[in-house]
C-alpha cells in the first residue's frame, strides 16, 4: 500500500530531493572556483562536465513522479505553464503553504523567476540546419530547448524518438514539413545550434538561478535548524535534532535529518553575480 505523508513529510523530502539535485549541478567539481569580486561567469571544468550538467538539469526540468511520492499538491493540467510539470512547481506550493518554516517567500521568488525565465521565448535567427537545408528563425520555449538539449545528451539518436516528433512538430510551426528520418539525422545540427551556442552561453544563468534557489533553500531553513539542534554530552561534537512531531515516517525522518544536517554545511558553493553581458541574447 502507498504509504500517505503528512503535509509537513511531502515538504521534507520534496526539498531533500531538490537540494541534491541543485548540489549535483552546481558544485565545484563541475565548475571552476567562480570570481566573486566583480560579475562573472560560470566555467565549466571540461566537456564532459558540461554534458553532465546538461543531463541533470534536464531531469530537474522534468516531473517527480506521483506514484513513488505521493505529493497532495500537483499541477493542475488546464492551463498549466511547461514549468508547472518540473519540481519548480512544487517549490512555488511549498512558498505558498510552508510547514518547516513560517516564511517560504524567498524560496517561492527565485523558483517563480527561474520559472518566468524558462517559459519565455528562446529566439534563435537564422538557425542553419545543413542536413535538412534549411535556415530558420525559430522560436520555442528555453525549457523546452532544454530538455531537448538534456535528452540528446544523455540518449543515443535510437532512443529519442519522442523528441524527434517533437523538433518535427516544432518545425511544421514554422512552416516547414519535414520527414521524420531526416530530422533523426539532423540531430546533429540542432544540438550544434542548441548545446554548443546557446547552452553554452545560458549556463551561467541557470547555474545563477539555480544557486538563488540554493541559497533561498538554505534561508528558509535556517529557523527550524536554529530551533531543533541540540548540543549532546555523550562525546565531543555530540548532538540531535528536535523533529517536529508531525514527521512520523521513516522515509521522511531520514529527509528531516539530512536537511538539517546539510544546514550544518551551509551552502557549500561561493556567491557569484552572472555577468549581464551574459543575459541579454537569446
Amino acid at each position: 500500500m502507498t504509504p500517505r505523508y503528512a503535509p509537513i513529510e511531502q515538504e521534507a523530502i520534496l526539498l531533500k530531493a531538490v537540494w541534491d539535485m541543485i548540489d549535483d549541478m552546481v558544485n565545484l567539481e563541475i565548475f571552476e572556483y567562480p570570481m566573486t569580486s566583480r560579475p562573472t561567469n560560470l566555467v565549466f571544468k571540461s566537456g564532459t562536465h558540461k554534458r553532465v550538467f546538461a543531463i541533470l538539469l534536464a531531469d530537474f526540468l522534468a516531473q517527480p513522479r506521483p506514484s513513488a511520492l505521493p505529493f497532495a499538491f500537483a499541477p493542475s493540467t488546464a492551463g498549466a505553464r511547461e514549468t508547472d510539470r518540473t519540481y519548480l512547481f512544487y517549490l512555488d506550493a511549498i512558498g505558498r503553504q510552508p510547514t518547516l518554516g513560517a516564511d517560504a517567500s524567498g524560496l517561492a521568488a527565485s523558483a517563480s523567476a527561474f520559472a518566468d525565465w524558462l517559459n519565455a521565448e528562446c529566439v534563435c535567427p537564422k538557425v542553419w540546419l545543413p542536413g535538412l537545408d534549411l535556415s530558420v528563425d525559430l522560436r520555442v520555449s528555453r525549457i523546452w530547448l532544454l530538455k531537448v538539449v538534456g535528452d540528446a545528451n544523455k540518449h543515443n539518436f535510437s532512443r529519442l524518438d519522442a523528441r524527434v516528433k517533437q523538433i518535427r512538430a516544432m518545425l511544421a510551426r514554422h512552416g516547414h514539413e519535414v520527414d521524420e528520418g531526416m530530422v533523426y539525422r539532423s540531430v546533429p545540427d540542432f544540438q550544434q545550434w542548441f548545446y554548443t551556442d546557446v547552452f553554452s552561453y545560458h549556463a551561467s544563468t541557470i547555474g545563477e538561478f539555480l544557486d538563488q534557489i540554493r541559497r533561498a533553500l538554505f534561508a528558509y531553513l535556517s529557523p527550524e535548524f536554529a530551533r531543533a539542534w541540540r548540543r549532546g554530552d555523550r562525546f565531543e561534537g555530540d548532538y540531535s535534532f528536535d523533529i517536529p512531531a508531525d514527521i512520523r515516517d521513516p522515509l521522511a525522518l531520514g529527509m528531516y535529518w539530512d536537511l538539517m544536517n546539510r544546514m550544518r554545511d551551509g551552502v557549500g558553493f561561493p556567491a557569484f553575480t552572472v555577468s549581464p553581458y551574459l543575459k541579454n541574447t537569446f
